[in-house]
Order: structure tokens, then C-alpha cells, then sequence
């Protein structure tokens, strides 16, 4: 990455800053240089913290100053209204408008696990959660995507990568749950590949019923995900 050491010392000093103590910036690691529209990803630890800080400072001027304000901004706030939530991360620190930081989740990705080896109780929890997560009028948009559930080190879920998410606080009821039913239903699709326990028939109609209204549906295949290959074509010319 162009420039990896100035990118570490910014976020050296506002990290320094925010907790009100100097860090070590041999404690900075760069988990994922990210490109375009996606955040370079960097873990912070030390004997007390172990961060996740997403940065957009690297991206190019015009989108850093558009969308990547935006989706730091989204995340942020998002991740702060549901932060009493168990499967998502904790202590939000917006350490500048193109840099955020959260608590580090230690465990595996989902994709990661062979299909048909997870237990039936982390996916019901997961659902409980996203659940709650809905009665806060937030939806994550990503869940079809196995790497964005983590099995924790205690084989707690965790969502992780709300980028994606969206308010839907001002939709009509028959929208919002419309929309809710792309969460559930990315659910059942990671429940299908990694439970050991299939899905109940109750269950299985929800997805089957939900895949008949995906293929016409305005988020069929993410728009976000669109975009930045779009985004990601445009610059590369």
C-alpha cells in the first residue's frame, strides 16, 4: 500500500487523541489494503485494546469525500444504536470522518467452516438477534455473504461489515418487512450450507416464498455491491 506508514501514523495520532493516552504504533497491523470504495482494514492491539479500525483515507479524493464519509458516518451510528445487540461489536470511536474503530471480533468467518458443521442453537440465536436488530429499524443488507457471520472464539455469531445497512425507520410496514425478509432469509441460506440440522418446513416456506419476490426486487444482488464495481471499472480506465 502507497504510502502505508503516513496512513499509520494519522491513525496513530487520532487513536492516541480519542483515548487520551500514546499508542504504540507497532501495535497497528493492516489486515486488508482495501481499494476504490472499499475501507483499507487495520487491527490495533495492545494489553488492553484490540480495535478493528476501517479507513477510507486511501481511497480517491472524490469518493473518500462522498461515499466514504457516508458509509463511516452510516456504520458508526448504526453499529451505536446497536450496540445492547449480543452479536454485534462494542465502544465505537469515530477516530476522524474517514476513520472508524470498534471492538475486534476474535473468531472464524462462516465460509470458513466445512457445510453441515455448525450446531442449530448458533443459528437461532443469530436469528433472535437480526431480530432484534430489525426492531431498531436497521438491516445489514450482507448476510448472504458468509463471510460477514463470525463464529466467535465461544461459538457466539457476530455480524460483522455494516456498510451495507440501511434504515428503514420511515418505510411503510409492508416494505419494511419485505426488506427484513433479505436478512432472514440470508440467514436460512447459511443456516442450508452449515447446520448441521436442516431447515424446519415452517422455515424453508419463508425462504422459498421470499426467493420467488428476490428475483423482481430492487435489492436483487446488492446495490452497493453494483456500484463499486462500477465504481471500480470507472477508475481503473
Amino acid at each position: 500500500m502507497k504510502d502505508l506508514e503516513k496512513i499509520k501514523e494519522n491513525i496513530k495520532n487520532q487513536l492516541s487523541k480519542k483515548i487520551g493516552k500514546e499508542i504504540d504504533k507497532k501495535n497497528l497491523i493492516l489486515m486488508n489494503e482495501g481499494e476504490y470504495i472499499n475501507a483499507a482494514v487495520f487491527r490495533y492491539k495492545d494489553e488492553i485494546l484490540d480495535l478493528t479500525i476501517k479507513d477510507f483515507s486511501t481511497s480517491p479524493w472524490i469518493l473518500k469525500n462522498t461515499l466514504g464519509k457516508i458509509f463511516v458516518k452510516r456504520e458508526g451510528n448504526s453499529l451505536k444504536k446497536l450496540e445492547n445487540n449480543p452479536s454485534v461489536t462494542k465502544n465505537i470511536i469515530f477516530l476522524s470522518k474517514y476513520t472508524l474503530a470498534f471492538n475486534f471480533i476474535k473468531g472464524k468467518p462462516l465460509k470458513s467452516f466445512l457445510d453441515n458443521s455448525i450446531e442449530k442453537e448458533f443459528f437461532l440465536e443469530l436469528e433472535k438477534n437480526v431480530m432484534e436488530m430489525h426492531k431498531k429499524d436497521i438491516v445489514h443488507l450482507d448476510l448472504r455473504n458468509l463471510g460477514n457471520i463470525i463464529v466467535g472464539e465461544n461459538y457466539y455469531p457476530y455480524l460483522i461489515d455494516f456498510q451495507s445497512c440501511i434504515s428503514i425507520k420511515w418505510l411503510p410496514k409492508k416494505l419494511k418487512n419485505l426488506i427484513k425478509g433479505a436478512d432472514i432469509t440470508g440467514i436460512y441460506k447459511c443456516w442450508n450450507r452449515k447446520c448441521k440440522e436442516p431447515l424446519d418446513e415452517e422455515r424453508i416456506k419463508y425462504f422459498n416464498d421470499f426467493q420467488k419476490i428476490r428475483k423482481v426486487w430492487i435489492f436483487k444482488g446488492y446495490p452497493l455491491k453494483r456500484l463499486k464495481e462500477s465504481l471500480k471499472n470507472k477508475f481503473k480506465k
